[in-house]
């Protein structure tokens, strides 16, 4: 059995994730797509071969199939929590991309709606997905560190522009409303949650907009009080050169674990107790800028959680935490003061 999706916004992320590995699943067939930009939609279709795949060129006529199952929310932010709120009221299961909304209150009214609709909603939170990040997990949760002291994470790359044609939409507040730190802060934002399994109970940040023409930040850097009293340092930006960083150090009671500092897909580890050690764990990356797409089991796994095989590892609600995360990160840093996050 297979999940008949739809897609909603065939950008960038559209084209090298969810379309590539709709069509390769065994859980999931891609029945349609909709975007306002057909000539995009056609060079996709061209591109992949697709011959039975219907277009849409208004994304509610693709919602009034009763051929679909679910459908994946690829579109600018803003739009988010309106066309998922759409989508579940239509019956269709989502998978919509981060950041989830550009409001707190609208992740909440999302929640709402499936749950009156009895219907699933994972956000992409895809960094969970990557192995290195479920080995460093598996071993956090086991104690191998002992209590955790501090964490210090960074994701840094030169700027949507650089890998979108469309991205103009990444700069504007009444499009995207958040910068650097919804774009890439909330990938680590999150693994802080999931790899720790501890949460974030207060802030203080500096945000800025450095180098871009654009009205969001390009620019954050976040201090963070865990709920065991340890400390984190988030930092996120769109200034990196050639040199992009994307990595989260864990130092412990008992040793230190860098995962993807060094090297990605790579984790070192270093033991003081109970007998001194130093060693590392390298895994096979999903995929390298020399595959065609990005191969991840993100929706394989969606389409196995909606088939009830599989229990989600993401939450709808670690997508509503992640905004109310960056909305009091960007109020620290209006207000320059720590902010409590459970206020």
């Amino acid at each position: 059995m297979k999940i008949r999706m739809g897609v909603i916004g065939a950008g960038k992320i559209s084209q090298v994730l969810h379309i590539p590995n709709i069509l390769f699943s065994k859980y999931a067939e891609l029945k349609c797509i909709t975007d306002k930009d057909r000539r995009r939609v056609e060079e996709i279709k061209d591109r992949f071969g697709l011959k039975n795949v219907d277009y849409y060129d208004d994304y509610h006529e693709l919602l009034k199939r009763e051929d679909l199952d679910a459908v994946v929310v690829s579109v600018p932010n803003f739009l988010h929590s309106e066309v998922t709120v759409d989508a579940l009221n239509n019956g269709k299961h989502v998978l919509v991309e981060k950041p989830m909304a550009t409001k707190s209150s609208d992740a909440e009214k999302m929640i709402e709606t499936m749950r009156r609709n009895h219907r699933i909603l994972m956000v992409n939170h895809s960094q969970r997905f990557f192995p290195h990040h479920q080995k460093a997990r598996e071993m956090l949760n086991s104690g191998l560190l002992g209590e955790i002291r501090l964490v210090k994470t960074m994701f840094g790359h030169s700027g949507p522009e650089n890998w979108s044609s469309s991205a103009g939409w990444f700069f504007k507040k009444d499009t995207a409303n958040f910068g650097a730190l919804g774009d890439l802060g909330v990938h680590k934002i999150d693994l802080i949650r999931y790899l720790t399994g501890l949460e974030i109970t207060e802030c203080v940040a500096i945000t800025d907009t450095l180098e871009k023409n654009a009205d969001v930040e390009d620019v954050a850097s976040v201090i963070l009080k865990l709920s065991n009293g340890a400390i984190a340092t988030l930092d996120s930006n769109w200034i990196t050169k050639g040199l992009e960083e994307n990595y989260f150090v864990v130092y412990g009671e008992y040793g230190t674990m860098k995962i993807g500092q060094t090297t990605p897909s790579k984790i070192d580890i270093f033991l003081s107790k109970p007998v001194e050690f130093h060693g590392e764990i390298t895994l096979a990356p999903l995929f390298t800028n020399k595959d065609s797409y990005w191969k991840m089991p993100v929706i394989d796994h969606f389409a196995k959680v909606c088939l009830r095989y599989e229990k989600p590892i993401v939450e709808p609600e670690d997508g509503y935490i992640a905004i109310k995360i960056i909305e009091k990160i960007l109020e620290s840093s209006s207000n320059k003061k720590f902010v409590n996050i459970l206020d």
